[in-house]
């Protein structure tokens, strides 16, 4: 059975897609931070909350349900508020994260690589920020359709499928960003200097995200 996609549309995705993924925001930072504090488990960790919220968005969205929270300024607000304000909490938590590791500054020997990982924390934690960044609503519902053609039917099909593939290849370039930065994790984050220097990075970032999440307006076109 041949699927009802437009196969030049869908290669000129796949590239646009990719270039997308390779610009960092908060679900790069979250795998980046976690896997050079806490190890690759972590990291993994956090690609799959974040791999099953992109996998919801896209069904969300192929089944007309994210349109309709972006039709509504009521409910898109409420979504780009609460996104907004967990983002500014992450931002605030590494902030003091950093304050702490400046104050004991020094060497802070291996990183826990898994030791005591709280696996469901990390997982809600990417999850929940990946499903409250409104701007991921607005892709599918304003980027996404732009791929889809209309005279060979099954619309939602067609996003459902696009869809999937943002989930799949930011997964895979996630996983890849987990492996490099374990690997390095045991040379550069052990350090308190270092850690506390990333983690008010991090803070600062997150903080940027959560202002610029709260400033995005609601234009579909």
């Amino acid at each position: 059975m041949d699927l009802p996609i437009d196969p030049h549309l869908f290669q000129l995705y796949l590239v646009a897609v990719v270039i997308l993924i390779l610009i960092p925001g908060p679900d790069f930072l979250l795998v980046l931070g976690r896997s050079l504090f806490d190890g690759k488990r972590a990291g993994w960790t956090a690609i799959a909350g974040i791999t099953l919220g992109n996998f919801t968005h896209s069904t969300l969205a192929a089944a007309g349900i994210s349109a309709v929270v972006a039709a509504s300024p009521a409910l898109f607000q409420g979504l780009k508020t609460a996104g907004a304000a967990y983002l500014a909490f992450l931002g605030v938590k590494a902030l003091i994260a950093a304050r702490h590791h400046w104050k004991h500054h020094g060497a802070a020997g291996a990183v826990r690589q898994d030791a005591g990982l709280d696996a469901r924390r990390i997982f809600t934690q990417a999850l929940v920020t990946n499903l409250l960044n409104a701007k991921v609503i607005l892709f599918y519902l304003a980027f996404l359709p732009q791929f889809v053609a209309p005279q060979l039917g099954h619309v939602a099909l067609q996003m459902f499928i696009m869809g999937q593939m943002v989930a799949i290849i930011g997964g895979l370039y996630l996983l890849v960003i987990a492996a490099f930065a374990a690997r390095a994790a045991n040379r550069i984050a052990a350090n308190r200097w270092f850690r506390a220097g990333v983690e008010a990075l991090s803070g600062v970032i997150f903080l940027g995200f959560a202002l610029r999440l709260f400033m995005t307006e609601r234009k579909l076109v």
